[in-house]
């Protein structure tokens, strides 16, 4: 037995060896850098400043769905609740479910409502003599966090956060060029039930640059412009809602209307007790961590993260830290203000995010919520790794972090976290690259 043990320890040894090389190697500056890096189950095999509090950006989803795993189970399904009230109301009480989206219905963004509606007139609602009652009391009504980027709202990435959402809190918006030079762009919007506030001002063109803006102002729910090349494919753009509870609302009222099912009262937020459930909707976690880690999408975090308190930023901040502490996870160092790393308040540690990544390593079902070399946010790095790759990204202006999993060339597990603060994106990935490909080809 003594051979082999020597072997292994020897190749442990080309490990560690390869990793300080990765350091040193990647010339990024050590004072914005906290990294962490060992087998899995296993032992450490390189650590710098893993305890240093550094601004995560996208690293900090790992710990939100560590903590809504700990908090909320496996099993967990959000359940939007359809019910009539003692006053004829038609109630709808959302549970922070972001997964009421066009993703999930090949892009149609009012495929969920109009299954809702006719869910509602299989059990023999074809009329509502009272309110549409929206009870988004789950969550506190601060939509936006204060730390959010305030120029840059209207994108998908700052969407805000309601304890009722429907399409990614986000108008869906595709410009085609006209037919001819000079004639107006087309642009098709989704959800389609709900026509947007719009102002268009984006000719085609036959040459000439092309230049297609799409966002927001203050009297607009949508605004269009620049210039379109005839024959170009379109632009597609996403623009964040101003009041995600009334988008949704309107936009089922719509979908009732579509479906025959007229609502005579008023549509308005507020509470309701339900006397008669109608319509229960599940949605798992599971979806929701797949597309909060691979594709990176914010409210997704958000939705997950407000849940671990008393539905505010300000409560799900202490219920992230017990639930990562209940999970064996340092929370020393931890200061998170959001659940998606958006706020550049936001502090953690690379050895907690280690931690995380340790205790959930065995999961497969955060596991392979993390994209794999060549999907999601990794689209475009590490194709030839595939699935021995599972990590997360994370990028705000002056941050670069990337931790997960690499599978080594004879099946060994290796969990490593990297956060760096102040260095160039350049230098940032070739570290990532450096310790990835280190650990790679490892045994």
């Amino acid at each position: 037995m003594a051979a082999p043990l020597l072997i292994l320890l020897l190749l442990a040894g080309g490990v560690e060896s390869d990793l300080g090389d990765a350091l040193e190697r990647s010339g990024i500056a050590r004072s914005g850098l906290g990294l962490i890096a060992g087998e899995a189950g296993g032992r450490v095999l390189l650590v710098h400043e893993a305890d240093r509090p550094l601004a995560p950006a996208s690293n900090q989803k790992l710990l939100t769905a560590a903590a809504a795993l700990e908090r909320l189970g496996q099993g967990y399904r959000f359940t939007t609740t359809l019910g009539a009230s003692a006053q004829g109301d038609l109630v709808v009480i959302g549970s922070g479910d972001p997964n009421l989206s066009g993703r999930f219905h090949d892009g149609d963004a009012d495929r969920i409502l109009r299954l809702l509606a006719e869910d509602l007139a299989a059990r023999g609602v074809m009329g509502v003599d009272g309110d549409l009652v929206l009870d988004a009391s789950r969550f506190d009504d601060e939509f936006i966090h204060p730390d959010w980027p305030k120029d840059q709202l209207d994108r998908w990435y700052c969407a805000p956060v309601a304890a009722l959402v429907l399409n990614d809190s986000c108008w869906d918006c595709t410009v085609h060029p006209g037919a001819a030079a000079g004639a107006p762009a087309r642009v098709t919007i989704a959800p389609s039930l709900l026509p947007p506030a719009l102002s268009l001002d984006c000719p085609t063109i036959d040459a000439g640059d092309h230049l297609v803006h799409i966002g927001r102002d203050a009297d607009h729910d949508i605004v269009v412009r620049g210039r379109i090349l005839r024959g170009s494919d379109g632009v597609t753009g996403n623009v964040a809602v101003r009041d995600p509870v009334l988008f949704f609302g309107r936009a089922f009222r719509a979908a009732l209307a579509a479906r025959g099912i007229v609502v005579e009262g008023a549509l308005r937020v507020g509470r309701e007790a339900i006397v008669r459930p109608l319509v229960l909707y599940h949605s798992p976690l599971d979806r929701t961590l797949k597309v909060m880690l691979t594709q990176s999408q914010n409210l997704y975090a958000e939705c997950c993260f407000k849940l671990l308190g008393k539905g505010s930023f300000a409560s799900a901040a202490d219920g992230a830290r017990e639930a990562l502490r209940a999970l064996g996870v340092p929370v020393e160092g931890l200061d998170p203000r959001d659940g998606s790393g958006l706020a550049r308040t936001n502090r953690a540690t690379a050895r907690a995010l280690y931690a995380a990544l340790q205790a959930l390593r065995d999961l497969p079902l955060f596991v392979e919520a993390l994209p794999s070399g060549g999907e999601g946010t990794l689209a475009r790095r590490y194709r030839d790794l595939g699935p021995r790759l599972r990590a997360k990204t994370g990028t705000i202006a002056g941050v670069s972090a990337l931790s997960g999993y690499v599978t080594g060339i004879r099946g060994g597990r290796y969990v490593f976290a990297i956060l760096a603060n102040g260095a160039s994106v350049a230098q940032s990935r070739r570290l990532q690259d450096l310790v990835v490909a280190a650990l790679a080809k490892a045994p």
